[in-house]
């Protein structure tokens, strides 16, 4: 029962509410079945006692007459007067008319509870989804933002969709499926205890038997040490030659022979036993049926005592719809065990394990008048490998600064630490003398702004973007000046609306576009504009790969320019040589460690790394090498 309560937590959200209604229709569903299955018997016994075809002017002699149907030994169906008086053609008319009624109910009722599964499933995975950002929130700020992508890609990607299948598989079954089992076998012990004992003792014999059979202990070992052999196979064909040279030829041949004996014993008892697998299932099975056909035989010839056709006929469709009922519990039973490790996955996610109390982030902060200090800053992944490590960085306003690394995970946290994203586990982060984590994120977030290569862009105008969180006064005029010095707004003006054109983030490019009309490079050049018009006191900028065609001065670096020369620091992760020649610093990082700043001239002459960095990424014939 351990596996059936895993899915508790899900279940009890508000989001599943309506679990009386729930439970309602798939109660009734699962009752209508027994129901059903007693109107078969009941039209069984009529077709087998009364006489349906009769001659004009015939009296009829036989129906169902008396008080009762018996469909079992314990199974008694009464029978009304008025519904005695009637013909037998009448009664078969009725009988049928009731079970198409029911067989209606059925399909209805079935049918509202697959839709309420659905809606309540879809309702609670929408919630975790939007959990799972709130909390993505959070933990970046401890963690880093670029560690909750690939946590979120797992469980968006993987998990919540094994949760939501069996989420959706426990709607469903629990507990129409329970119910039909539980009346089904009460019906089967109703018509006749024995025999109905008998097949449930059976089925379940023959289940575990099965079980037994195809456990994958046995096989999972085998094919290790099949897996192994074959390449001790692979490690002699490499060592023959070898050893034909020194003259022992004959040692790697006969070696080879053993090995390859020792794979084909481990096949053919491979073979032997699966081979074995379904011949004995095939006679476990007929001695089963054997015996249920004997017993039911027996019953059916025992004379007036005996079991009738119609009651055999009961007994036969319900163990049938039990057995049915119990492989739709398995099937939830197997399917809880990816959905119970998934349910853990998210909610273990969704814990808060923040031990920041809000009050001890209220300061805010007005610009950057002195410099970001970062000393003896070491940071590492839920791995424990380090992507920082005693870093100790000194950072002025009014300066552009280009950070190069070898490893860009290690440049991309350096960055997300000034926006507050990650918590360094030693050093400390300091803006003016303020220690990063008491800085409220909100006041934060005004000081500090991102620009990625695609913007970012968010749903709204272009205007939107570019006016959001504005907190200077600033007019129409002032954004079309920007962007004509940014040398995009002549674009923008052949769009359909213009500045109120509609533009969203990235989904698919088709030649270098998105659907919005905008190409990756005015994406990029919207979002230096956006700084520009803000002015924030740190500019953070991932520049996107440099244009094929030549051009003689970068409208984009001379933005950046005159931002750091407007105040700002500017923190650039470069994709661009002329942005490294016009940086006042490039700071170097070889993985998590700090090996170098200085200009790009001096680290030219001073370092491999820097000069190896620099072919790697900017020399446009380094792939004519080898040439």
């Amino acid at each position: 029962m351990n596996r059936f309560s895993t899915l508790d937590q899900p279940r009890r959200e508000t989001a599943a509410s309506g679990a009386v209604f729930h439970w309602f229709w798939a109660i009734v569903a699962g009752l209508s079945v027994p129901v059903l299955i007693v109107l078969f018997g009941m039209v069984a016994a009529l077709v087998d006692d009364g006489e349906l075809a009769h001659r004009p002017g015939d009296a009829i002699e036989r129906g169902l007459m008396g008080s009762h149907v018996e469909l079992g030994t314990y199974l008694h169906i009464p029978l009304t007067e008025g519904f005695q008086r009637q013909t037998p053609f009448t009664q078969l008319l009725e009988l049928v008319a009731l079970c198409v009624a029911v067989a209606g109910i059925i399909c209805v009722t079935v049918w509202i509870n697959r839709w309420s599964s659905d809606s309540r499933t879809r309702s609670v995975i929408k919630m975790l989804h939007q959990r799972v950002l709130q909390q993505s929130l959070k933990r970046s700020e401890t963690e880093g933002a670029a560690a909750q992508r690939s946590r979120a890609k797992q469980l968006i990607c993987t998990e919540l969709p094994n949760l939501s299948v069996g989420l959706s598989l426990w709607y469903r079954v629990i507990p129409r499926s329970a119910v039909i089992l539980i009346g089904c076998v009460v019906l089967a012990l109703l018509v006749n205890i024995w025999l109905a004992i008998l097949a449930v003792v059976s089925g379940a014999a023959l289940w575990w038997l099965y079980v037994w059979l195809r456990s994958t202990g046995w096989l999972e070992m085998s094919q290790f040490e099949i897996s192994q052999i074959r390449e001790r196979l692979v490690g002699l064909i490499g060592d023959a030659p070898m050893m034909g040279r020194l003259q022992a030829g004959g040692l790697a041949e006969d070696a080879y022979e053993g090995e390859l004996d020792a794979l084909m014993r481990r096949l053919a008892a491979n073979d032997a036993r699966q081979g074995r697998l379904w011949p004995l299932l095939m006679f476990a099975s007929c001695i089963a049926v054997a015996v249920l056909v004997m017993g039911l035989g027996a019953n059916i010839l025992h004379g007036e005592q005996g079991l009738s056709l119609p009651a055999a006929l009961v007994l036969g469709m319900a163990l049938t719809t039990a057995a049915l009922s119990a492989a739709r519990l398995n099937e939830l039973a197997r399917q809880l065990k990816l959905s119970s490790h998934a349910a853990e996955a998210v909610y273990l996610y969704l814990q808060r394990g923040d031990d920041v109390a809000p009050s001890e982030r209220l300061v805010g902060i007005a610009g950057l008048r002195e410099s970001v200090e970062l000393r003896d800053v070491s940071l590492s992944d839920t791995t424990g490998k380090p992507i920082l490590r005693e870093l100790s960085l000194s950072l002025r306003p009014k300066s552009l600064v280009a950070l190069l690394g070898s490893d860009d995970v290690s440049t991309q946290s350096l960055t997300e630490l000034l926006m507050g994203f990650g918590r360094p586990q030693r050093g400390v982060v300091e803006i003016d003398g303020v220690t990063l984590k008491d800085v409220h994120p909100q006041a934060l977030a005004k000081q500090v702004m991102w620009v990625a290569p695609d913007g970012p862009l968010w749903e709204g105008t272009i205007t939107e973007n570019l006016m959001s969180g504005v907190s200077k006064s600033v007019d129409k005029r002032d954004m079309v000046k920007v962007l004509e010095q940014l040398g995009i707004y002549e674009q923008i003006t052949r769009l359909s609306d213009g500045l109120e054109t509609m533009v969203g983030p990235v989904t698919d490019l088709r030649d270098g576009r998105s659907s919005d009309g905008l190409s990756m490079m005015s994406r990029y050049l919207l979002g230096i504009a956006r700084a520009m018009l803000h002015q924030p006191a740190i500019v953070l900028v991932k520049e996107p790969p440099a244009p094929t065609e030549h051009v003689n001065s970068d409208p984009c670096l001379v933005a950046l320019r005159s931002l750091a020369d407007a105040g700002s620091l500017v923190l650039v992760l470069p994709r661009r040589l002329q942005t490294l020649r016009q940086a006042d610093r490039v700071v170097l990082l070889n993985g998590p460690n700090l090996v170098g700043e200085g200009g790009h001239a001096e680290l030219l002459n001073s370092s491999d790394l820097y000069r190896h960095l620099n072919y790697l990424l900017f020399n446009p014939y380094r792939h004519r090498a080898g040439v």
